[in-house]
Protein backbone atom coordinates (compact mmCIF):
# COMPACT_ATOMS: atom_id res chain seq x y z
CA UNK A 1 0.00 0.00 0.00
CA UNK A 2 1.47 3.32 -0.83
CA UNK A 3 1.34 6.62 1.25
CA UNK A 4 0.03 9.61 -0.04
CA UNK A 5 2.58 12.35 -0.91
CA UNK A 6 2.70 14.89 1.77
CA UNK A 7 1.30 18.05 0.97
CA UNK A 8 3.65 20.56 0.35
CA UNK A 9 4.46 23.72 2.56
CA UNK A 10 4.13 26.08 -0.51
CA UNK A 11 5.12 26.28 -3.99
CA UNK A 12 7.49 28.61 -6.15
CA UNK A 13 5.66 29.81 -8.85
CA UNK A 14 7.99 31.58 -11.14
CA UNK A 15 6.83 35.08 -13.21
CA UNK A 16 6.00 36.18 -15.51
CA UNK A 17 3.30 33.34 -16.28
CA UNK A 18 3.48 31.87 -19.31
CA UNK A 19 0.41 30.92 -21.90
CA UNK A 20 1.36 27.30 -20.95
CA UNK A 21 1.31 28.03 -17.40
CA UNK A 22 -2.28 29.47 -17.47
CA UNK A 23 -4.01 26.62 -19.50
CA UNK A 24 -2.47 24.45 -16.43
CA UNK A 25 -4.26 26.76 -13.92
CA UNK A 26 -7.33 26.74 -15.79
CA UNK A 27 -7.13 23.29 -16.05
CA UNK A 28 -6.57 22.95 -12.39
CA UNK A 29 -9.56 25.05 -11.13
CA UNK A 30 -11.58 23.37 -13.28
CA UNK A 31 -11.05 19.74 -12.11
CA UNK A 32 -11.18 20.83 -8.46
CA UNK A 33 -14.51 22.58 -8.96
CA UNK A 34 -15.81 18.91 -10.53
CA UNK A 35 -14.53 17.20 -7.95
CA UNK A 36 -15.81 19.23 -4.87
CA UNK A 37 -19.62 19.57 -4.16
CA UNK A 38 -19.15 22.70 -2.49
CA UNK A 39 -15.81 24.06 -3.78
CA UNK A 40 -13.94 26.93 -2.11
CA UNK A 41 -11.96 29.93 -3.78
CA UNK A 42 -9.42 28.92 -1.53
CA UNK A 43 -9.20 25.32 -2.60
CA UNK A 44 -9.32 26.14 -6.31
CA UNK A 45 -6.37 28.89 -5.63
CA UNK A 46 -4.49 26.15 -3.87
CA UNK A 47 -5.05 23.34 -6.64
CA UNK A 48 -4.34 26.25 -9.84
CA UNK A 49 -0.91 27.26 -8.31
CA UNK A 50 0.39 23.79 -7.29
CA UNK A 51 -0.22 22.69 -10.66
CA UNK A 52 2.35 25.54 -12.22
CA UNK A 53 4.81 25.81 -9.21
CA UNK A 54 7.35 23.64 -7.60
CA UNK A 55 6.35 21.78 -4.31
CA UNK A 56 8.16 22.86 -1.45
CA UNK A 57 7.26 20.42 1.39
CA UNK A 58 10.95 20.10 3.25
CA UNK A 59 10.05 21.47 6.29
CA UNK A 60 8.53 24.70 7.94
CA UNK A 61 10.37 27.54 6.92
CA UNK A 62 11.74 30.45 9.33
CA UNK A 63 9.81 33.40 9.78
CA UNK A 64 12.24 36.30 9.83
CA UNK A 65 9.62 39.40 9.41
CA UNK A 66 6.31 40.60 8.08
CA UNK A 67 5.09 42.63 5.35
CA UNK A 68 1.98 44.45 5.75
CA UNK A 69 0.29 48.14 7.03
CA UNK A 70 0.41 48.92 10.53
CA UNK A 71 -2.09 50.36 13.00
CA UNK A 72 -0.99 53.72 14.45
CA UNK A 73 -3.66 54.10 17.37
CA UNK A 74 -6.10 52.03 19.42
CA UNK A 75 -9.45 53.38 20.09
CA UNK A 76 -10.43 52.26 23.03
CA UNK A 77 -13.74 53.75 22.93
CA UNK A 78 -14.63 51.52 20.04
CA UNK A 79 -12.35 48.69 20.99
CA UNK A 80 -10.38 48.64 17.56
CA UNK A 81 -7.08 49.40 16.01
CA UNK A 82 -7.90 52.69 13.75
CA UNK A 83 -5.65 54.86 11.21
CA UNK A 84 -4.10 52.61 9.64
CA UNK A 85 -1.01 52.87 7.45
CA UNK A 86 -1.40 52.77 3.81
CA UNK A 87 1.72 52.25 2.49
CA UNK A 88 3.31 48.63 2.27
CA UNK A 89 6.57 48.27 5.18
CA UNK A 90 8.38 45.71 6.40
CA UNK A 91 7.94 44.81 9.93
CA UNK A 92 10.71 43.56 12.47
CA UNK A 93 9.70 39.94 13.59
CA UNK A 94 10.34 41.27 17.37
CA UNK A 95 7.57 43.83 16.66
CA UNK A 96 5.47 44.89 19.34
CA UNK A 97 2.26 45.09 18.81
CA UNK A 98 -0.22 42.45 18.81
CA UNK A 99 -0.60 40.50 15.46
CA UNK A 100 -4.31 41.69 15.40
CA UNK A 101 -2.69 45.48 14.82
CA UNK A 102 -1.38 44.41 11.54
CA UNK A 103 -3.82 44.27 8.47
CA UNK A 104 -2.77 42.65 5.29
CA UNK A 105 -0.42 40.35 7.11
CA UNK A 106 2.26 38.42 4.82
CA UNK A 107 4.82 36.26 6.59
CA UNK A 108 8.53 36.51 5.07
CA UNK A 109 11.53 34.17 5.19
CA UNK A 110 14.72 33.85 3.97
CA UNK A 111 15.78 33.31 -0.06
CA UNK A 112 18.24 31.41 0.43
CA UNK A 113 16.27 28.85 2.72
CA UNK A 114 13.58 29.16 0.75
CA UNK A 115 15.51 28.04 -2.58
CA UNK A 116 17.94 25.71 -0.56
CA UNK A 117 13.98 23.44 -0.26
CA UNK A 118 13.29 24.33 -3.63
CA UNK A 119 16.53 22.39 -5.02
CA UNK A 120 16.19 19.86 -2.62
CA UNK A 121 12.83 18.93 -4.35
CA UNK A 122 14.15 19.67 -7.53
CA UNK A 123 17.05 16.84 -7.02
CA UNK A 124 14.08 14.36 -6.09
CA UNK A 125 11.91 14.79 -8.78
CA UNK A 126 15.26 14.71 -11.16
CA UNK A 127 16.07 11.50 -9.21
CA UNK A 128 12.28 10.09 -9.88
CA UNK A 129 12.32 11.19 -13.39
CA UNK A 130 15.60 8.79 -14.07
CA UNK A 131 13.71 5.82 -12.05
CA UNK A 132 11.26 6.58 -13.89
CA UNK A 133 13.07 6.72 -17.00
CA UNK A 134 14.73 3.61 -16.19
CA UNK A 135 11.33 1.85 -15.80
CA UNK A 136 10.09 2.57 -19.28
CA UNK A 137 13.01 1.33 -20.93
CA UNK A 138 13.12 -1.89 -18.81
CA UNK A 139 9.67 -2.42 -19.73
CA UNK A 140 10.50 -1.83 -23.14
CA UNK A 141 13.22 -3.88 -23.65
CA UNK A 142 11.10 -7.00 -21.97
CA UNK A 143 8.37 -6.45 -24.65
CA UNK A 144 10.67 -5.79 -28.07
CA UNK A 145 12.81 -8.65 -26.73
CA UNK A 146 9.97 -11.25 -25.76
CA UNK A 147 8.33 -10.67 -29.06
CA UNK A 148 11.57 -11.16 -30.66
CA UNK A 149 11.91 -14.78 -29.19
CA UNK A 150 8.31 -15.22 -29.75
CA UNK A 151 9.53 -14.77 -33.35
CA UNK A 152 11.65 -17.69 -33.10
CA UNK A 153 9.68 -20.09 -30.96
CA UNK A 154 6.47 -19.58 -32.90
CA UNK A 155 7.56 -19.54 -36.48
CA UNK A 156 11.66 -20.40 -36.56
CA UNK A 157 12.38 -17.06 -37.78
CA UNK A 158 16.17 -16.43 -36.54
CA UNK A 159 17.26 -14.15 -39.25
CA UNK A 160 13.73 -12.09 -39.02
CA UNK A 161 14.08 -12.07 -35.45
CA UNK A 162 17.88 -10.76 -35.29
CA UNK A 163 17.31 -8.31 -38.22
CA UNK A 164 14.52 -6.84 -35.71
CA UNK A 165 16.46 -7.30 -32.48
CA UNK A 166 19.36 -5.54 -33.99
CA UNK A 167 16.83 -1.73 -33.89
CA UNK A 168 16.43 -1.83 -30.35
CA UNK A 169 20.22 -0.65 -28.52
CA UNK A 170 19.45 -3.24 -26.13
CA UNK A 171 22.74 -3.87 -24.36
CA UNK A 172 23.87 -7.39 -23.20
CA UNK A 173 23.68 -5.49 -19.21
CA UNK A 174 19.96 -4.57 -20.70
CA UNK A 175 19.60 -8.35 -21.39
CA UNK A 176 21.29 -9.71 -17.97
CA UNK A 177 18.89 -7.38 -16.33
CA UNK A 178 15.48 -9.26 -17.42
CA UNK A 179 16.56 -12.46 -16.07
CA UNK A 180 14.65 -14.41 -18.98
CA UNK A 181 13.32 -17.64 -18.82
CA UNK A 182 14.57 -21.15 -20.29
CA UNK A 183 12.57 -20.87 -23.07
CA UNK A 184 13.20 -17.29 -23.73
CA UNK A 185 16.66 -17.23 -23.43
CA UNK A 186 16.97 -20.57 -25.54
CA UNK A 187 15.29 -18.26 -28.01
CA UNK A 188 17.56 -15.17 -27.87
CA UNK A 189 20.42 -17.38 -28.07
CA UNK A 190 19.46 -18.43 -31.64
CA UNK A 191 18.69 -15.19 -32.69
CA UNK A 192 22.08 -14.07 -31.46
CA UNK A 193 24.11 -16.84 -33.99
CA UNK A 194 21.51 -16.50 -36.84
CA UNK A 195 23.61 -13.18 -37.80
CA UNK A 196 27.25 -12.30 -38.60
CA UNK A 197 26.88 -9.57 -35.93
CA UNK A 198 25.33 -10.03 -32.45
CA UNK A 199 22.15 -7.83 -32.92
CA UNK A 200 22.85 -7.18 -28.68
CA UNK A 201 26.62 -6.62 -29.10
CA UNK A 202 26.49 -4.64 -32.14
CA UNK A 203 24.86 -1.66 -29.79
CA UNK A 204 27.37 -1.69 -27.07
CA UNK A 205 27.92 -4.01 -23.98
CA UNK A 206 26.96 -1.85 -20.64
Amino acid sequence: MSLPAPKPTGVFVRLPLSTRDIRRMDRATSRFLEAHAKPTLEGASEAALLAIGTPVAGGELEVVGYSGRVTNNYDAEKGAYTNFDLSRRLISISVSVPVGSVKDLCALVRQSEALAQIAARDAEIGRLQELLASRKRENFNAGYLIACCNIVNMHNEEGIASDILAQAGITEAEVKALDLSEYDANALAEIRKASSEDPILKCGAA
